[in-house]
């Protein structure tokens, strides 16, 4: 598995992205809460409710969102 933290413009962690060996992506907030997950497979993003948020890959927006 890997990690990729997401920075914004003063380079303090807003959040994070876990990847496991399949591709599919995990992102957390920088309080770790769980923001959403991207599947590769069917190449759609949900929100933590499972709901989906689109096509494509959109955890690092889903972070920005949370962003205060």
């Amino acid at each position: 598995m890997s990690k990729e933290y997401i920075r914004d413009e003063n380079f303090s962690i807003i959040g994070s992205i876990d990847t496991d060996s399949k591709g599919k992506q995990v992102a957390y907030d920088a309080s770790f809460r769980r923001l959403g997950e991207y599947d590769p497979d069917s190449d759609k993003t949900r929100d933590s409710s499972f709901r989906m948020v689109g096509n494509g890959n959109q955890l690092s927006a889903l972070i920005w969102r949370t962003r205060k």
